[in-house]
């Protein structure tokens, strides 16, 4: 997830934050949210990426045929609302539905 995020918004230096990482599954379809934060030797594009988005949650989607794809972003300021991007029993596990 975290190279599908960079490559689609062109940031070399993240990672997940710590505690902002939720992720589980329905049925073969994986999915994940996550927020991130700069590595070690982060660019000022980098810096500047993540302070637009970095704070909101980033969905993922997985299944066998594509691999984790980006779907999507919560809003800022953030609505907490999970289950627009992953099944609502997900969202209620996240405690974002």
């Amino acid at each position: 997830m975290t190279q599908t995020w960079a490559n689609t918004k062109g940031i070399a230096h993240i990672q997940p934050k710590p505690g902002g990482f939720y992720y589980g599954s329905c049925g073969t379809t994986l999915y994940a949210a996550v927020r991130f934060e700069v590595a070690p030797g982060a660019t000022s594009n980098d810096l500047v990426q993540l302070q637009d988005e970095g704070t909101s949650l980033q969905f993922f989607r997985f299944t066998p045929e594509t691999g984790w794809t980006f779907v999507g972003s919560d809003s800022y300021p953030p609505t907490t609302n999970c289950s627009q991007f992953a099944p609502v029993a997900l969202s209620r596990q996240w405690h974002c539905s």
